[in-house]
């Protein structure tokens, strides 16, 4: 039938988008619940593009309100259901290199991989630190992509939230 891989890749893309739709709501509540008057966030958006994979490390560029070199290592993946074999969990971990510093993060994502040499997937990217003007630093991205297996080329669009203690880096 024609057009049916894309109405169920499409179906399961907004579904998933959902899903990390609310946890982020949740993850924003809880954050803004608890936050610390000295603690200044801002929302930030862009874009991560993918250049080359070496073994389980993938090495990108984050444009937009986080700028610099990203560089990915996987930690694990296992299926995500016995049934639905195309979607694969991943965890992992990344650094970007900008320069005002390291900003580290946690990935944990869900990966389409139905379609032969393309995979989509989304991504929540938990913020873990960072180094010179990101130090203290917190928060979340979001993102949703695509990567080409045969060109290892991909394009993701980024939006979240970077918290700063005060006197931190003040424009992510």
């Amino acid at each position: 039938m024609v057009g049916g891989n894309f109405l169920q890749n499409s179906v399961k893309l907004a579904t998933l988008i959902f899903l990390l739709g609310g946890a982020l709501t949740l993850l924003s509540a809880v954050s803004t619940a608890f936050a610390d008057s000295a603690v200044h966030c801002r929302k930030v958006v862009g874009k991560l593009l993918d250049e080359h994979i070496e073994g389980p490390v993938a090495v990108a560029q984050m444009t937009g309100a986080i700028k610099g070199k990203y560089i990915y290592t996987l930690k694990e993946e296992f299926p995500a259901d016995a049934v639905l074999s195309n979607l694969f969990y991943v965890t992992g971990t990344s650094v970007v290199d900008t320069k005002d510093g390291t900003l580290s993060f946690f990935e944990t994502s869900t990966k389409d991989v139905d379609e032969v040499g393309d995979l989509n997937g989304t991504v929540l990217m938990t913020i873990t630190g960072g180094t010179q003007q990101w130090t203290g630093a917190t928060g979340h991205l979001a993102l949703v992509g695509f990567f080409h297996q045969d060109t290892q080329t991909g394009a993701w669009r980024y939006q979240g939230e970077v918290c700063l203690p005060e006197g931190a880096l003040t424009r992510p």
